[in-house]
C-alpha cells in the first residue's frame, strides 16, 4: 500500500471512530485518587483547578466532553505525540543508598513508538484524537502539534482535513545543537511544530525578537529604534518561524531523566503567544510534564494526561518540587484514574513504622521490573540490601477519608516524616513508576 493510501484510509477510519465515540452513551468514568496541595495547607479541602490524568487520553477526552461538559473550554492544546520513529524510549533513574554507598544509574521503559511500519495505524490513532481535541478547543483556541521529519508532512495533510486548510497558521522549526550526525545525510537538527487555530477568532499575541544589523553597526534610519548589546546593534522585530533553543542538557536544572523531555523555554513561547493568565491549557501526551510547569509559572490552569506510569510519577515529583517563578507556590492539583479507590489494584508490598516519633518506610517489594537483564541484576541487589533505594518518593495523608489521598508534601524514599495523629495513609512511587500504598490498620 502506498503512503498516500495510508493517509486517505487513516482519515476515513479516524472520522468513523470519532463519530462512533460521539454517539455512544456508555463511556469510562474517572475518579480523583490523589490531591496534592504543595507547600500551603490553606488549599486543603478546595477543589483543585489543575488535573493530572493517569490514563489513556482517548477515554479521558471523551469523559471531559460527555461528563464534564468541556466542549469549547480549552484555550490551548499542545501535544508532543509519538513521532513514528519505530523506537523505544527510556527514563534514566538513579538508585541512591547510604547503606551501599553507590548511586548507579539504570534505565527503565518510558514508552514505545513502534508501529511495525504501519503509517495508517499511526495516523488513525492520532486522527481520532485530533477530532476530540477540536471539540475541546474554544473558538479562540489553538492547537500545536510537535513532530519531526518522520511524520510531520503526513500529519499536515491529516490536520488540514480535520481543522481546515485555512486554519493552518504556521510551521515552526525548532533548531538545536544536540542529536546525532550521519555520513549519508545532513545532520538532522530540528523538530517541526504545526500550529492550527479552531476558528478565525483565535487568540494570538505576536512575540518580539532581536534582529542584528548588518556588520552589527547602527543603521540610523529615521523612526527606527535601535539597541546595542555585547554583540552589536539590533532592532526588535516580530518573531520568525525558526526558533533556536537549546535542548534540555545533561546538567540542566530542568532535567528529569525522562526521554524526549522538551525545554521550558520552548513551551513558554507557545503559551505566551496563544493564551492569557487564567486560561486553561492541556497536553494529552504529557510525558515529563513541561507544559504543566510552564503554565504554573505563567499563571495558567492546566490538564496533563499520560497513561505511562513513569510519566505520571515523574510529573507529580516535578510539580511538587518545582521552584516557581517569583517564589510562587504551586496550585493544588488532582490525580485522576479509572479506579474509584486509590488502593484498588495496588499489590506492592510495603511496610511502614515508627522510629523516634517519625514515620518511615521499612520494606518495599515491587510487582514488576521492566528492565534489561543487566539493570535488573543491579535493581535486585539494591532491593535485597536496601529496598528503600528504589523508592522515588512518598506522601502522607494524616486524616484519610478512605477514598482520596490528600498530601501537601512529598518525602524521598529513604527519608522520615513527623508522625502525626489521625488515620494515616501513604501513597508512593518507585523509580520505575510503580505506585504503592499503605494504610494504618493498627497502632504503629
Amino acid at each position: 500500500m502506498s503512503r498516500i493510501q495510508d493517509v486517505t484510509r487513516a482519515l476515513r477510519d479516524a472520522k468513523r471512530a470519532y463519530e462512533r465515540i460521539m454517539k455512544r452513551k456508555r463511556y469510562t468514568h474517572f475518579y480523583t485518587n490523589e490531591v496534592y496541595t504543595p507547600g500551603h495547607s490553606e488549599a486543603q479541602g478546595k477543589e483543585p483547578c489543575n488535573t493530572l490524568a493517569a490514563c489513556d487520553n482517548l477515554a479521558y477526552m471523551e469523559y471531559l466532553l460527555k461528563e464534564k461538559d468541556m466542549a469549547g473550554k480549552i484555550q490551548l492544546i499542545y501535544v508532543d505525540p509519538p513521532f513514528f520513529s519505530n523506537s523505544k524510549y527510556q527514563v534514566s533513574v538513579r538508585l541512591e543508598s547510604d547503606k551501599l554507598g553507590k548511586s548507579p544509574t539504570i534505565r527503565t521503559g518510558a514508552y514505545d513508538d513502534t508501529w511495525e511500519d504501519s503509517l495508517q495505524q499511526y495516523l488513525t490513532m492520532l486522527g481520532v484524537r485530533f477530532y476530540l481535541m477540536k471539540e475541546l478547543l474554544a473558538d479562540t483556541g489553538c492547537l500545536w502539534v510537535h513532530l519531526d521529519w518522520h511524520s510531520s508532512h503526513y500529519m499536515k495533510i491529516l490536520l488540514d482535513e480535520i481543522f481546515g486548510y485555512d486554519n493552518f497558521i504556521n510551521e515552526v522549526a525548532w533548531t538545536y545543537k544536540s542529536g546525532g550526525a550521519s555520513k549519508r545525510s545532513f545532520a538532522r537538527k530540528h523538530d517541526t511544530l504545526l500550529f492550527y487555530c479552531k476558528t478565525s477568532k483565535y487568540k494570538f499575541h505576536p512575540l518580539k525578537e532581536k534582529s542584528y544589523n548588518r556588520d552589527l553597526k547602527p543603521y540610523r534610519f529615521k523612526d527606527v529604534e535601535e539597541f546595542e548589546d555585547d554583540l552589536g546593534w539590533y532592532t526588535m522585530v516580530n518573531m520568525k518561524d525558526v526558533w533556536t533553543i537549546d535542548m534540555v542538557g545533561r546538567t540542566s536544572s530542568e532535567r528529569t531523566g525522562y526521554a524526549t523531555q522538551k525545554p521550558e523555554k520552548l513551551l513558554e513561547r507557545i503559551v505566551e503567544a496563544c493564551s492569557d493568565e487564567g486560561d486553561l491549557c492541556a497536553d494529552f501526551f504529557a510525558g515529563s510534564g513541561t507544559l504543566g510547569v510552564v503554565c504554573e509559572n505563567m499563571k495558567r490552569r492546566w490538564i496533563m494526561c499520560d497513561e505511562g506510569e513513569v510519566s505520571v510519577s515523574n510529573q507529580i515529583r516535578r510539580f511538587m518540587n518545582a521552584k516557581m517563578a517569583d517564589d510562587r507556590r504551586f496550585d493544588a492539583f488532582a490525580v485522576v484514574r479509572t479506579e474509584k479507590d486509590p488502593d484498588e489494584a495496588l499489590s506492592r508490598l510495603v511496610r511502614c513504622g515508627e522510629e523516634m516519633g517519625c514515620l518511615r518506610i521499612y520494606d518495599y517489594v515491587p510487582d514488576v521490573l521492566k528492565l534489561s537483564d543487566a539493570d535488573e541484576e543491579i535493581a535486585l541487589q539494591y532491593l535485597h540490601d536496601d529496598s528503600r533505594s528504589v523508592i522515588d518518593f512518598w506522601s502522607l495523608d494524616a486524616d484519610y477519608d478512605g477514598h482520596v489521598h490528600r498530601a501537601n508534601e512529598i518525602i524521598k524514599g529513604n527519608d522520615f516524616c513527623t508522625l502525626p495523629e489521625g488515620k494515616l495513609h501513604v501513597i508512593g512511587y518507585d523509580v520505575f513508576g510503580n505506585r504503592f500504598c499503605w494504610e494504618e490498620t493498627e497502632d504503629i
